[in-house]
């Protein structure tokens, strides 16, 4: 009996694992968070709302877009490599101005393999408070970090990455000149925010204090957040689950409350960090 309980949630993970020929979540987030920012900004320049609200809905909608571009760099958008390519790019481009996602991409397949170790490019960065007001710039950390030492990405075109940030920069220098105001109110700030956002929901409570390292026990790595999952889940992307996304990162996001919950049992006997809803960080489940 327990053989076949244990191979049919062997069997349900499989499932949840294969990449659907449209994420269709995660296109519909996407081109909800474009549609939402662009009436908005369009609403501003017009002068049919305030340019502050124009920054507090951008900020948003920024956070909102990475998680099409997560779900992409882990190819989980669509089975379709060119669909889901577009999908990564079309959700940076604004994000990180102008850039293709690559360099996020390879720097956060170094994070899932190193997590909480010295070269996971956001350890140092997330488990320490007092650097939270550099949380926004996190994206432009990635940067430096491979302007440092480029021969640790060498799938990345130096070329291509001076290339895409040159004509970002360039582009956004163009804009603050032409509209300073409209350009820092509706764009850089909230790319700022968005990022502290990004950071806050996707490194550091999943991660804080990020003592554990992936290879040493991967379910206190992380952690799964419980309670309060009608309000948390859609605010957070559901990375209150984001054990599930580090035990299973070809499973796209909308899927990861079936993949805990299909093999419940297996995952509560590893003593994974379970912590409540609205705490920071906390010790894992007591063994009977």
């Amino acid at each position: 009996m327990q053989d076949c309980a244990t191979k049919t949630s062997e069997n349900i993970i499989q499932t949840l694992r294969k990449t659907p020929a449209v994420a269709w979540p995660t296109v519909i987030l996407l081109v909800v968070a474009y549609g939402i920012m662009g009436t908005t900004s369009w609403a501003c320049f017009t002068g049919h709302l305030p340019l502050w609200v124009g920054a507090v809905v951008n900020s948003i909608c920024l956070y909102m877009l990475f998680t099409p571009a997560h779900e992409s760099m882990h190819r989980n958008a669509s089975a379709n490599s060119t669909v889901n390519e577009w999908v990564m790019y079309i959700a940076t481009f604004v994000v990180i101005p102008f850039g293709s996602g690559q360099l996020m991409r390879v720097m956060h397949m170094q994070h899932h393999r190193f997590t909480n170790e010295e070269n996971d490019p956001d350890h140092f960065l997330s488990s320490h408070f007092y650097l939270m007001p550099l949380w926004g710039f996190w994206p432009f950390l990635y940067l430096f970090q491979y302007a440092r030492n480029p021969a640790k990405c060498p799938s990345i075109s130096v070329r291509s990455t001076v290339r895409e940030f040159t004509i970002g920069f360039g582009v956004i220098i163009a804009l603050f000149v032409m509209e300073p105001m409209a350009m820092l109110v509706l764009w850089l700030i909230p790319i700022y925010c968005g990022f502290f956002l990004m950071c806050v929901v996707f490194m550091v409570l999943p991660h804080y204090p990020a003592l554990v390292r992936a290879d040493e026990d991967i379910y206190k790595a992380t952690l799964i957040r419980k309670g309060w999952e009608w309000l948390l889940t859609p605010l957070l992307m559901y990375q209150n689950y984001h054990l599930v996304h580090h035990l299973y990162p070809t499973i796209p996001f909308y899927r990861y409350i079936k993949a805990w919950n299909g093999k419940l049992d297996f995952h509560l006997s590893k003593a994974p960090t379970i912590v409540g809803a609205f705490e920071i960080n906390g010790k894992p489940p007591a063994q009977n």
